[in-house]
């Protein structure tokens, strides 16, 4: 499996792979509560989040085959526009502050590498691609611990198989799914 940097005229296509792997996710189920109207909504954030990760400094990773991604920022440097996620209604806006916030308040200091999102399109699920891309990540960064809050427990098992461990307790916004933050030494 070949995995590389994507290339700027694939960024729309990393929204759509990333899109398409969290429409279930519990996460995004809650902040885009409406079956209609999620896809849409999960479209204008991960557009938004790509171009904000590539703004940080940061690497977007895919497979040869554009069937995964997962997006890599330097610790602390996530910052998207606000005029990015317009399209977005306003009580959708309103949870992803509060998960925003709530997620800035647990995560490390010090230097490391934030794996945002890692997503695999439904038909290559559950044959070890996203293991194999966020491995490559890790080997890259070599020397640089690694962070992330996995959105389930499910895959907050994978990323444990991967050396990460916890990094406090589990944690949620009021009404929200819980999240797990993931550490990984080098």
């Amino acid at each position: 499996m070949i995995v590389r940097a994507a290339e700027p005229s694939e960024l729309d296509i990393v929204a759509d792979v990333l899109t398409e792997a969290f429409h279930a996710d519990p996460v995004s189920v809650w902040v885009f509560p409406d079956d209609e109207r999620r896809a849409a909504g999960l479209s204008i954030f991960h557009r938004a989040i790509v171009r904000g990760t590539l703004a940080a400094g940061g690497h977007v990773d895919v497979t040869g085959d554009l069937s995964a991604a997962v997006l890599w920022t330097p610790g602390g440097e996530e910052d998207t526009d606000e005029d990015a996620f317009a399209g977005l209604r306003r009580e959708e806006l309103g949870r992803l502050a509060a998960l925003f916030e709530l997620m800035t308040e647990r995560a490390p200091g010090g230097e490391y590498h934030h794996a945002q999102f890692i997503g695999v399109r439904e038909r290559a699920q559950r044959q070890g691609i996203g293991a194999r891309l966020l491995r490559h990540g890790l080997d890259r960064n070599g020397a640089v611990p690694a962070y992330l809050e996995a959105s389930s427990a499910e895959s907050a098992k994978l990323y444990r198989r991967l050396g990460f461990r916890e990094h406090g307790p589990a944690f949620a916004v009021e009404g929200g799914p819980p999240m797990w933050p993931l550490w990984r030494a080098p």
